[in-house]
Formats: structure tokens, sequence, C-alpha cells
């Protein structure tokens, strides 16, 4: 286990390691942008537009048979994820080892939910929540338009990791880190988890702990809304999960997207052992 702990921390360090800030959203999509215009690798496709208007865009890179989804900024002042899918675009047009051996199709929404985030995307800021807000992810019974976007792009792919990257940024407050799964993995898996998180100084969530997977764990059907959430119309394809982590003392901007980086990489590796027992020989 520690082994692999160590292998997971190397890859996610090594795709992070130049982040120095985290950026607010039309930043972070100008970076993707960027990306795709001299990568002829990534593929850049609109999938819709938000309520006000702006386009949804996706980028696409591998030709995998499996398919992975991550989205970004799907809530006010969610931030980190963006720099997530940003770390893992650069990791994969510059030929990261562990990526490509990996053999996926990927796909990454930089900014799900443009409209709600502050200062119209141009600074980030402390946000206090409205609950008010009709959020992206909570309401598939009465969906906006970014809503429906995701979602027929998801069935489109039927994908067998989504990676819905909230986080508890926006809060400015320091909160231990916790996870979020549509279903329970390996409690091994966890623990490699909760390995990583120290590995960048994270403190964990001790409260509440998983019966099966324990600290810091806990599964969606927690959240009061899920019946009316996009999370539980993509377990339909595969694990949907998240990995929320916030501002703490002495945590800088690349131990953030590091962590996610590599409790995303454990969920994904859950999947993927997961389905190669499914096709072993009996």
């Amino acid at each position: 286990m520690e082994h692999e702990t160590e292998v997971i921390t190397d890859v996610a360090k090594s795709l992070s390691s130049w982040v120095t800030e985290i950026l607010p959203p039309l930043a972070a999509i100008c970076e993707c942008d960027s990306l795709a215009r001299y990568n002829n690798s990534i593929r850049k496709i609109e999938i819709g537009n938000t309520e006000i208007g702006h386009a949804i865009d996706a980028y696409e890179f591998g030709n995998g048979k499996k398919h992975v989804l991550l989205y970004a900024f799907p809530s006010p002042g969610e931030a980190v994820g963006g720099m997530t899918i940003l770390s893992l675009l650069r990791g994969l047009s510059q030929y990261n080892q562990y990526l490509d051996s990996l053999n996926l199709t990927w796909h990454f929404i930089t900014c799900l939910n443009f409209d709600d985030q502050p200062n119209e995307g141009i600074k980030l800021e402390r946000v206090v929540r409205n609950p008010q807000i009709h959020e992206v992810d909570w309401c598939v019974n009465n969906p906006r338009t970014e809503t429906t976007a995701i979602l027929k792009y998801a069935e489109s792919l039927h994908p067998i990791f989504t990676y819905s990257l909230h986080d508890e940024y926006y809060s400015g407050e320091a909160i231990p880190v916790y996870m979020m799964v549509s279903e329970p993995i390996d409690p091994n898996l966890c623990q490699i988890s909760r390995n990583c998180l120290k590995t960048f100084g994270f403190h964990i969530k001790k409260a509440y702990p998983h019966p099966k997977m324990r600290e810091a764990f806990d599964t969606m059907t927690r959240f009061r809304d899920y019946p009316n959430s996009t999370l539980l119309k993509f377990s339909r394809y595969g694990l949907v999960g998240s990995c929320y982590v916030s501002q703490q003392n002495g945590i800088s901007p690349w131990q953030l997207v590091a962590a996610q980086l590599s409790v995303g990489m454990i969920f994904l590796r859950a999947v993927l052992e997961k389905d190669s027992l499914k096709t072993q020989p009996q």
C-alpha cells in the first residue's frame, strides 16, 4: 500500500507542479483554449449553452473505448477543478506515461456553470451561497440549460467514471477534506486516498465515518437532493466521485490540485479494477 501511495502521489505532483495559483473560470477557459489551439490531439466541441447564452465547451483527448468525464466550476466559486482539468490536459498533451497507459478517451468541461461565477468569471472571491440559486447539479426535475447539456453529453458517452469537481474552496474556510462516491469502493483504495491527502499536508474529515470506507468517505445517497441530481443520472453509466478540498493553512495551490488529481486517479483505478474483474474468464 505504501508503494501504491507513492506512485500516485508522484504522478499527481508531476502533473500539478506548474500550478502557482488557482485561476478564475475565464482564465482557466482561456488556458484550455490555448492548449487546444496548438495541439491537434485536443478536440474542442460545444455541447450547449448556459442560461444567459455562454457557450459550454468540452475538450476531448484520446481514442480509447472507455470514456471518462470531468467537469469543473459546477457551482459558484468551486475553482480547484478548473486547474485539475488544465493539469490533466497539459499532462496528456505532453505525453504523461501513466495517463497514456490507461488508454481512455478523456472529456473535460472546464466551466459548466459560468453564469453564477462571481465577478463574471474574471476574479475569484469568497462566495456565500444563495439558497435561491437553482444549482446545475441539483435540478434534474426542472433543469437549467447547463443541466440538460451535460446530461445529453454524458448520455452520448456512457462514461465509466464521472469526476464532479466540487470543492469547498469557495468558502474561504479551512474545512477537512472529504470524498463522496455514488457507491462504496474498496476500503484499501480509500486508505490509499487518505494516505495521499496526508502526504500533501491535508487534514481529513473524521466525523461520521462510513461503515465500510471509514474516515472522510461517504456515499452520495446522503445528499438530500440526490434523487433530483445529475450525479444519480451519471451513476447509471459508472462510478461518480467528488473530492472536496478547501483552503487550509500551509497548503499551496499545487497541493490543492494534486489532492484532487490523486483522489481522482484512485477512483478511476477502482473502476478499471472492477471492470477488469468482469472481463476475466471464469
